[in-house]
This record gives structure tokens, C-alpha cells and sequence, in this order.
């Protein structure tokens, strides 16, 4: 056998072999309640994030993927802002956890109410609560709490398998082994959403996904975000989060379920200051 002949036999053949499963410094991790406690702690790493992303969108009311400014804060603070194709102002979403507002640039008007899933759900058309909105866009998946849970290790696709149990709830969470995060989770058995994270990468000494994805198949919707410039656990500039009404915008009042109490009613400067 000539020189090239065996280096493209030896080639083949190590492509052939498996990779040796890679577990962290704990080592193979056998017991479930274990597992499930060092997933809880690597999501609760990141509390902050601020940066650029792109979004693409599935949806009933439409697809399309459009640039987004993101700063959110633990447990459930929120500000999105969404750009089209030419860079012109989309939307603009708030909510400090209790209140919502939101700007349609198209119309000028805000929305204000209450930081409900229905009234979050104008913005992405996903009904989350903003706690859940939050956790989503940290890289961070919202865990059942479990009644009971079993574990076993899939070989095949290098990943731990979680499954969580309450009711007739399941969730299957698909862990990495080395990392102990969470790479992708299924419910079953009630209402709910699957999440996949991709594109890991360490920030510092955080590992972060790239690449967030959810799948709302009862509602046939799709959610991509992709991070392009962001930071993590940096100081929150709380200004972001703060509740107001853009001058000269429509305002419409708006209940839980997201039903207008008012009619738009303009805002303008504020009153004088008696005796200025």
C-alpha cells in the first residue's frame, strides 16, 4: 500500500470511530436529582444581556426576519427594539414585569397596560409571561417543577436525557455532558413550547448559546434568534426599562386579555409648572 493510499485509509477508519464522550469535572453523573441541580445552576449564571440580534419569525400573521435590539434583566425586565431590511424603527416593547408599553412606529401608538402574556404576545407572537420571555432570550429554559425525574445517558447523541414529571406534564430535557447545559427540551402532555439552543460559545467564563429557538407547534409558530453583538452581566442601564409615552404618540389603554379601554387619546408636553 503506497503512502497516499494508507493516509486515506487511516482516514477513513478515524472518522469511523466514535468520539469519546466528554463529562465535566464531576464526572459520569448517574443520580437525576444531581443533574437537575447543576442545570438550575448554570442557567442562573446570566442575569443580564444587552446587544444585537436577528430574529426570524413563523407565524400565522406572517414570517420574516427582521434586526432587534435586546436588553433584559432578571427576573423581568424587558426592551426590544425591531428594524427592518433599511434599518427604520419596527416596534419598540417595555415592561418592567407589571406594566407594558409598546410603540408601533407604522401608526405611532402606544400601548399600555399591564405586563400580561396577552399584551407581551404584540410584540413576538408567542404568549409568554415576561419572567419566561426573559428566561428564553438568557439561553435558559423554564423548568416544570418536578414530582419525579429519571435520567439516562444517550451514547449515541452524546447528550444526557432528563425527564421531568409533574401531573401529566413531561419534560425532556437533552443536557450536554460536558457543560451540564441545556441543549434542547420537549414538553409533552400539556399546552406548551420546545426550546433548542445552538452555537455555544464562552463569554469570558460564561458559556452562551448563539442561537435560540423556539417551536409553539399548538400555536404553528416559530421563533429564531440569532446574537450578534451582545454583552452579558454587564451593569443594567436602567433607563432602558423605564415606562413612557413618546410625545405626539396615540395612546391606547389596554386590560390583561388586551382589550382596548380607550380610544387613542395624543400625548403632549407636560403641563407648566406654576409660577415658571
Amino acid at each position: 500500500m503506497n503512502r497516499a493510499a494508507a493516509a486515506i485509509f487511516l482516514a477513513l477508519l478515524c472518522s469511523a470511530c466514535p468520539k469519546r464522550l466528554e463529562f465535566g469535572p464531576e464526572g459520569r453523573i448517574s443520580d437525576p436529582q444531581v443533574l437537575y441541580q447543576h442545570v438550575r445552576e448554570r442557567q442562573s449564571q446570566v442575569v443580564t444581556l444587552e446587544g444585537d440580534a436577528k430574529v426570524h419569525i413563523e407565524s400565522p400573521q406572517g414570517s420574516g426576519t427582521l434586526s432587534m435590539f435586546v436588553g433584559i434583566s432578571r427576573p423581568a425586565l424587558v426592551h426590544l427594539e425591531t428594524f427592518d431590511f433599511f434599518n427604520r424603527p419596527v416596534a419598540s416593547l417595555t415592561s418592567d414585569g407589571e406594566r407594558f408599553g409598546l410603540l408601533q412606529a407604522r401608526d405611532n401608538t402606544y400601548y399600555q397596560g399591564p405586563s400580561s402574556p396577552e399584551n407581551v404576545s404584540r410584540f413576538l407572537p408567542v404568549v409568554l409571561p415576561s419572567e419566561e420571555l426573559v428566561a428564553v432570550m438568557l439561553g435558559q429554559t423554564p423548568l416544570i417543577p418536578p414530582e419525579r425525574m429519571t435520567l439516562e445517558l444517550d451514547e449515541k447523541n452524546r447528550v444526557y436525557v432528563l425527564t421531568l414529571y409533574r401531573g401529566p406534564a413531561r419534560q425532556t430535557l437533552r443536557v450536554d455532558p460536558r457543560y451540564l447545559r441545556v441543549v434542547k427540551s420537549e414538553v409533552s402532555g400539556v399546552p406548551g413550547y420546545d426550546l433548542a439552543f445552538d452555537d455555544f460559545k464562552l463569554r469570558g467564563e460564561l458559556l452562551f448559546p448563539g442561537k435560540v429557538s423556539l417551536d409553539a407547534a399548538s400555536a404553528n409558530t416559530k421563533l429564531e434568534l440569532r446574537y450578534q453583538r451582545v454583552t452579558l452581566n454587564g451593569r443594567p442601564d436602567l433607563t432602558l426599562y423605564e415606562l413612557a409615552a413618546p410625545e405626539g404618540a396615540k395612546v391606547v389603554d389596554v386590560d390583561a386579555q388586551g382589550r382596548e379601554l380607550s380610544g387613542p387619546h395624543p400625548v403632549g408636553p407636560p403641563p407648566p409648572v406654576p409660577g415658571s
